[in-house]
């Protein structure tokens, strides 16, 4: 045999109970049974009570069992880590195990609620539903920081593949299902976060929790386009003009999560500003204007679809840009962001340009979860290239599990 045997890419189940170990499997194989959520399902949730509460934490602990089932599907990391040469083998071990080791300690937080009944018990008393809306929003913070784990997962998988045997890299990528096709582990992330934030902003006093109705689109662009201008002017030392427009005029908004609008607007304008200053930074000193073109952005709907265009004169796409545009962790610097770095600038509100190249795939998974998209094209007649952003109306249409 390849390999004489099995290890566990992580030690940590060892210490929890045999009780715990099993109910983690049983919730893990409970796939069948989760909720199919939409727009209008989130709404139906609308009230802070103890049928509610065991909604969310049963929801959230089955999805977090299956999530360490996805991870601990990939046996034998240990083994392809001591073929690989490089210390790309040791960050995919590290990667794994810190996120093995954090589903299982952020499982516990719903499960012993579950299991104990404590809180579901007199539900009315405020410091208990206080309790619980703090844990739910531990679990959203603790949870939240997989995916920059999981991109240096990824880009470690990426990189310690052609330092395998060749009759060997066929079972690795079979065996690191989980990075090769990270889309169903960072949906599901997506889900957790949801049911979490939307659990915690009912709490806040939010009625609709995470959803907003008949939002103002033209300010939720405007906010994404200042933090994306302060990103830029932080990291690239000009930030081109934004021009905001409804060609259609005023118009009833679809359902939104406001969170995942605003990322994905701030996302596609970082690229486009971006684009734009290379582009600018590129011309002659004797053609080149004072500043870099502006950006146009410009809100509309047709029958089924809000769209969201946003449109700049930067370098465009070739062929490699349109290939790793929605790539996960596809980035030419994968540089890992640090808040204590950046605490001194406004950059410390996002991840600057050009880090693990993340912010674009999750964008397309926020838009993609409800029936939306998020598409890039180069301009026709012009320079540049244009980012759709499309927001569905249909607020019954059901996330994949």
């Amino acid at each position: 045999p390849l390999f004489a045997s099995c290890h566990r890419t992580n030690s940590t189940m060892n210490s929890f109970t045999s009780a715990i170990r099993s109910s983690l499997l049983q919730n893990a194989n409970k796939g069948d049974s989760l909720r199919r959520w939409s727009i209008n399902e989130l709404l139906k949730l609308n009230d802070v009570n103890a049928t509610n509460a065991e909604v969310v934490l049963q929801e959230i602990r089955t999805r977090l069992a299956i999530q360490h089932q996805r991870l601990s599907s990939f046996p034998r990391v240990e083994e392809y880590a001591k073929i690989a040469s490089s210390s790309d083998g040791a960050t995919l071990s590290k990667s794994l195990k810190m996120l093995l080791q954090l589903h299982e300690n952020t499982y516990m937080l719903p499960h012993e609620i579950i299991e104990t009944d404590y809180l579901m018990e007199g539900f009315s008393n405020r410091p208990k539903q206080m309790y619980l809306k703090q844990m739910v929003d531990d679990i959203m913070t603790r949870h939240g920081a997989s995916v920059d784990t999981f991109a240096d997962a990824a880009i470690a998988s990426r990189n310690m593949e052609h330092q395998i045997p060749q009759i060997l890299r066929k079972q690795f990528r079979t065996d690191a299902t989980i990075l090769q096709n990270p889309e169903p582990f960072l949906h599901s992330r997506l889900l957790i976060q949801l049911i979490c934030e939307h659990y915690v902003s009912l709490n806040k006093g939010k009625p609709t929790g995470a959803v907003s109705i008949d939002a103002d689109i033209l300010d939720i662009v405007d906010d994404a386009t200042t933090e994306a201008k302060h990103v830029a002017d932080a990291n690239l030392g000009i930030a081109p003009e934004v021009q905001i427009r409804s060609a259609d005029g005023p118009f009833v908004p679809p359902p939104i999560i406001r969170s995942w609008l605003h990322h994905a607007i701030v996302e596609v304008t970082k690229n486009a500003m971006m684009s734009t200053v290379e582009k600018w930074d590129d011309q002659p000193l004797h053609q080149k204007q004072s500043l870099p073109s502006n950006i146009l952005i410009d809100v509309s709907r047709d029958t089924d679809f809000m769209s969201i265009r946003v449109v700049d004169n930067g370098i465009g796409l070739n062929a490699d840009r349109s290939d790793k545009a929605f790539q996960f962790a596809a980035s030419s610097t994968q540089k890992r962001w640090d808040r204590i770095d950046e605490q001194q600038s406004y950059a410390a509100v996002r991840q600057p340009l050009g880090s693990l190249g993340v912010g674009l795939s999750l964008s397309n998974l926020m838009m993609k979860c409800f029936g939306g998209s998020v598409s890039l094209h180069n301009n026709q007649s012009e320079t540049g290239c244009t980012a759709t952003l499309r927001v569905n109306y249909n607020d019954d249409y059901k996330a994949l599990n």
